[in-house]
């Protein structure tokens, strides 16, 4: 549903860019995909603390699609955040980016006044998308336009999405996907960016996010 009113604003990290892609003519659809897709599970607890030295102030998990024809790229200290996934055509010699997916903490602080808080940190969530994190990551590139802005759940959770459009010099016309997800009981959260290339993902609307890579990572976030 549309936010009605936005008010607050909350700090936001910096946000990386999508990787450059190589000039080739391939053949790749990532709608037509007939193969089985496998899922690897990533948890982000005190052990993932320990092994990259990045705070993890509230543990998370992911399922993070895995098919033949697509090269993942995890990396583990991403500039900004906690953790990116990059999804990329397999032949190095021809490689295109296809999405990433950008896992940044925040905070979204919780109202003592109210018996219903969580519309408030909607609205909250919402403005710090549309007026620092969108901006941000659309800086360096042209004809940057938000699209819309809405409420939607994400396993189960509530959440706040800002989706807009802009055009990539390296990757051409792109989709960007923002949604904070706060914490029901904790002020401490996280939200998500997640870029697509048109080019590779040929979206007909907002209606085939799920199907695309980065959305099944985001259907399958949830607060451990």
């Amino acid at each position: 549903m549309p936010f009605r009113s936005i008010v607050g604003l909350v700090f936001i990290l910096g946000l990386a860019q999508p990787a450059p892609a190589q000039d080739a003519n391939i053949s790749f659809n990532l709608f037509s995909y007939e193969g089985a897709y496998l899922n690897r599970i990533f948890r982000f607890d005190a052990d993932y603390t320990a092994k990259y030295n990045i705070p993890i102030e509230v543990p998370f998990a992911l399922q993070i699609p895995v098919r033949n024809d697509v090269k993942l790229i995890a990396d583990g200290k991403p500039s900004g955040g906690i953790v990116k996934f990059t999804f990329a055509t397999k032949d190095p010699s021809e490689r295109k980016f296809i999405e990433n997916f950008h896992v940044v903490g925040a905070s979204f602080p919780i109202p003592q006044d109210s018996n219903d808080p969580m519309p408030i940190r909607l609205r909250t969530a919402a403005k710090a998308l549309t007026q620092s994190a969108f901006p941000s990551a659309v800086r360096e590139f042209t004809d940057a336009k938000i699209i819309s802005t809405r409420e939607i759940m994400v396993n189960g959770l509530r959440a706040a999405e800002v989706l807009g459009t802009y055009t990539d010099p390296a990757n051409g016309p792109m989709v960007l996907q923002l949604v904070a997800v706060p914490h029901p009981n904790r002020a401490e959260s996280y939200f998500i960016v997640h870029n697509i290339s048109r080019t590779m993902v040929p979206m007909s609307g907002p209606e085939q996010l799920p199907e695309t890579l980065g959305g099944r990572v985001l259907d399958s976030f949830t607060y451990d």
